[in-house]
């Protein structure tokens, strides 16, 4: 079932409270935001201690209004760093993924199309397709101790006492190369981020939209692109482009 004014509608009319209802999930609540009107937009959010904070509202005419603004005035702090804020925004109103990179948030819309393909040599392997394999010793879980509390193990009669430790019952064994500790065998292993071809798709990206929190429209998971206004497009007229 779409989340939408319809399915939030229904879901209030079945509660004690026609106006407002918990939704059982994180804490979240349901409500209208005027609850004599039958046709009033209904918000999803948090309501606690006096502050009230919307993150989905769903209007009549099928469309949905998303944000994510700080409750507090004069606070830099955005609630999109929540997992459970983007969680919510994306569970509530549709859309693919919200995400976060360099202390930044992206929408990813519903459906999303991918950025055309960018072919390039692999930055990880720089081009050879070969990356450092890591080698670590393995354990035995044999060692015994004598009466005196000298460990020693059966099956690795040859171990000095030195190496084995006299606390635990177990100790390394030395890898194949013959080295008790970890260590990087160089260009060891085929690079993981190009599978050994030294070439990688560096585009290929769900298309995204940078966004600071404030109220956007969305409808169908997707977002409803308004035309520029009048003084907009002057705008755009005057300036000369760059680049």
């Amino acid at each position: 079932m779409a989340l939408d004014w319809q399915w939030a509608s229904d879901y209030l009319s079945h509660g004690r409270k026609k106006y407002i209802r918990p939704l059982y999930d994180r804490g979240l609540y349901i409500w209208k935001e005027n609850k004599w009107d039958p046709d009033s937009s209904i918000h999803v959010g948090w309501t606690y201690s006096g502050v009230t904070q919307r993150f989905v509202t769903y209007h009549k005419n099928s469309t949905t209004t998303i944000q994510a603004l700080s409750p507090y005035p004069n606070n830099s702090w955005s609630p999109l760093r929540s997992y459970s804020t983007r969680f919510t925004i994306v569970r509530y109103a549709g859309l693919h993924s919200l995400i976060q990179k360099d202390f930044k948030f992206y929408i990813i819309e519903s459906d999303p199309t991918q950025t055309p393909p960018k072919i390039q040599g692999c930055r990880k392997c720089k081009q050879s397709g070969l990356v450092n394999k890591y080698c670590g010793p393995t354990t035995c879980w044999e060692v015994n101790h004598h009466e005196d509390g000298t460990p020693y193990c059966e099956k690795h009669p040859n171990l000095v006492v030195s190496q084995l430790s006299p606390y635990h019952r177990w100790h390394y064994i030395p890898c194949e190369h013959d080295v008790q500790d970890g260590h990087n065998i160089p260009k060891g292993e085929n690079c993981y981020y190009c599978n050994g071809t030294g070439k990688r798709d560096y585009g290929s990206k769900l298309e995204r939209t940078l966004w600071d929190g404030s109220p956007l429209r969305i409808k169908d998971g997707k977002i409803i692109k308004s035309s520029a206004s009048l003084l907009e497009r002057m705008i755009a007229d005057y300036v000369e482009p760059i680049g």
